[in-house]
């Protein structure tokens, strides 16, 4: 069932013969270091995993021509392309050839060299790629065989966004986490709010109504309807069952209908006890809640977001920022946080040079110059020195640091149908009719399960 969603994905955006072929070949299923020491760590670990790097002097002196393809902006564009340069400048016998684009059409080209054996030696993937990919045939090198240092990722990050069938095939270029509390500290100071607590939704509420009272024109929180419906209702969820709203394996739910209420009540209950402004007053701020005037005239403590959100938030008001953990339901089985790396880079196995990619990919992801040149228009800090690198540098602050090391904590996995765009629709349009007052939580939640079964059977048999 793995393999099903990814097919679908695939046949949607093109009926490429040779992506069909391919996928069709198989049954799929740190401590802190200073610049010097991070290149001395990766390059210790370059020669320690490569077993024929010893005596080979005069071989790696030949000329070699590697083929390095991604995806992305033009300023990640222009970030590769340094480092390019800046490698090549390091080992003039070696010459990487650049192929780069937007996301449009990266995928279907993807599986089409893979199956014609016409594979980048280098190759951005996504990670939800994996089980077709892999699934399909070897087609990604073990990159715990070549001398490239995997010691450097955050703690879990190769586990959870580059490993498929317990082998790491991705070096993750990026980390964050989805939800995270930024917190106005001039605001936590004058109303009371602990900012070494951990604290549950009953406590928030009980904290938001308090603060209200005090004064009708200050609210805890706002949220806009995307963020209702991605950073407070499906992790609601995941607190009840620790899992991701979707079985990827036999498309069921993985909550009951007693749950999805639970949560819908959550919702209109932080509106009930006025901890979130009023939806309206919001709605003009959809999408921009930093140029929310509450938020900005610190009338609005809190505002629940992405990791990957920081620069903004810190930006927009002039009070120190801060950051603390997601409430929680009692007795959460997780955070309801989903923490990990989306896109990473991977070595082609067929390759004629895989060790000098491999090489390549180390100078990538963990020399402190490349870490320098890319900042983060490559990804954000996936490695324990580059958090480090870039603070000094100033690219990143210690505020958006913190919050992706908290995003961590107690985290789960996603997995690719939880975030379908039906199934995502049809929570948020109940949301809005449950903060409006024309359905009960009970309702919505029997509406949700109905909607639900309805799309997963569809998915399920396409």
């Amino acid at each position: 069932m793995k393999k099903q969603l990814m097919k679908r994905a695939a046949l949607v955006m093109a009926a490429s013969m040779a992506a069909v072929s391919l996928m069709g070949c198989g049954s799929g299923a740190g401590d802190k270091k200073t610049d010097t020491t991070a290149a001395e760590s990766s390059t210790a670990a370059a020669g320690a995993n490569d077993s024929t790097a010893a005596g080979t002097t005069e071989a790696s002196k030949e000329p070699v021509t590697l083929r390095f393809s991604w995806w992305g902006s033009d300023s990640r564009h222009q970030a590769l392309l340094a480092v390019i340069e800046a490698y090549e400048k390091k080992n003039p016998n070696v010459s990487v050839e650049a192929e780069y684009q937007g996301y449009d059409g990266y995928y279907e080209k993807i599986m089409t060299t893979l199956s014609s054996n016409t594979a980048p030696d280098i190759i951005q993937l996504s990670k939800e790629w994996l089980p077709d990919i892999q699934g399909a045939k070897h087609y990604l090198a073990d990159l715990s065989t070549l001398p490239v240092d995997l010691s450097t990722l955050k703690d879990n990050l190769l586990e959870i966004s580059g490993t498929y069938r317990g082998e790491p095939n991705i070096f993750p270029c990026t980390v964050g986490g989805s939800t995270i509390v930024y917190v106005n500290t001039d605001f936590a100071e004058q109303y009371g709010v602990d900012l070494t607590k951990k604290y549950t939704w009953d406590e928030i509420k009980e904290l938001g109504k308090s603060i209200h009272e005090k004064d009708s024109d200050v609210y805890l929180m706002t949220a806009d309807a995307d963020m209702l419906n991605r950073l407070y209702v499906q992790p609601y969820l995941a607190q009840i069952t620790g899992k991701p709203l979707i079985d990827e394996e036999t498309y069921t739910m993985n909550f009951t209908e007693a749950d999805a209420a639970a949560a819908f009540r959550n919702i209109e209950e932080l509106y009930s006890t006025n901890t979130i402004e009023p939806f309206g007053e919001a709605a003009a701020f959809a999408g921009q809640a930093d140029q929310n005037m509450k938020w900005i005239n610190g009338k609005v403590g809190m505002i629940v977001d992405y990791t990957g959100s920081a620069p903004k938030y810190i930006a927009s008001i002039d009070s120190p920022l801060e950051v603390i953990p997601l409430p929680v339901i009692e007795n959460a089985k997780t955070s309801g946080s989903i923490y990990g790396g989306d896109r990473g880079y991977a070595i082609n196995d067929n390759s004629a040079n895989k060790e000098e990619a491999a090489k390549f990919l180390d100078f990538l992801m963990n020399d402190p110059e490349s870490i320098k040149i890319c900042k983060t228009d490559v990804g954000y800090c996936p490695t324990k020195q580059s958090d480090d690198i870039l603070i000094a540098e100033g690219v990143i602050s210690e505020v958006q640091k913190k919050a992706v090391e908290v995003s961590a904590e107690n985290s789960y996995t996603n997995n690719m149908i939880s975030g379908n765009t039906e199934l995502e629709v049809v929570r948020k349009d109940l949301i809005q009719e449950v903060i409006y007052g024309d359905i009960t939580p009970e309702e919505a939640a029997k509406e949700l399960v109905e909607q639900y079964q309805e799309i997963l059977d569809e998915l399920k048999t396409n």
